[in-house]
């Protein structure tokens, strides 16, 4: 990775959340640009999306890609095929996770987030739910130690807590799959993992 490198995205939690502490474990300095979203309005790439990654006077964008980035040069993507087929499948229900959530954003009342909760987001977190059991012998998804499955997982958890979208309890994930709650416990207590948080506190 060049020694310098920014990563442009939105103060929430959002998509961004996962590569960010990706980048972070992986011990490369980058700088955390957090817009708000008038901000965000004004700059190069409204209406295109974020994430952005800036490295080396070129843009790489596409959440999903950045993230495996980030987590291979921390070594938080698997080698093996097998392995890394099992992170990217979780990493990619819970994307869908998000994008369900997400749909919340700016409504008037709960009718969207009663929909999705019922509908969508309790099917894909009781997938995660049986991935993560299929995993006994381990408080992550994949192996014995945090890959950006467990990190991407955790940003969905993060995006529920931070309580900006219409009629989604902050609570839900503790309240409907206390396992994940395990799992980002474990994540969190990883020493990269919390110097990364204790830097940001």
């Amino acid at each position: 990775m060049p020694s310098t490198a920014t990563l442009n995205y939105f103060g929430l939690p959002g998509r961004g959340e996962a590569t960010r502490v990706a980048l972070a474990y992986a011990g490369k300095d980058f700088e955390d640009n957090r817009m708000g979203f008038p901000e965000y309005g004004a700059c190069k790439w409204a209406g295109k999306g974020l994430p952005v990654l800036e490295m080396d006077d070129a843009e790489y964008t596409q959440s999903t890609a950045l993230l495996r980035y980030a987590g291979k040069l921390g070594g938080l993507y698997p080698d093996d095929a097998l392995a890394a087929l099992k992170v990217d499948e979780i990493v990619m229900i819970a994307e869908d996770v998000m994008a369900n959530m997400f749909k919340c954003m700016g409504q008037e009342d709960d009718t969207v987030a009663k929909e999705v909760l019922e509908g969508k987001i309790k099917t894909l977190v009781g997938m995660l739910v049986a991935k993560l059991a299929a995993n006994p012998s381990s408080k992550f998804f994949v192996g014995n130690s945090p890959t950006i499955a467990d990190l991407q997982v955790h940003a969905v958890i993060k995006n529920f807590e931070a309580n900006f979208l219409t009629g989604l309890p902050t609570t839900h994930i503790a309240d409907t799959a206390p396992t994940l709650m395990e799992m980002q416990a474990a994540l969190l207590e990883d020493p990269k993992v919390k110097a990364y948080y204790a830097s940001k506190a």
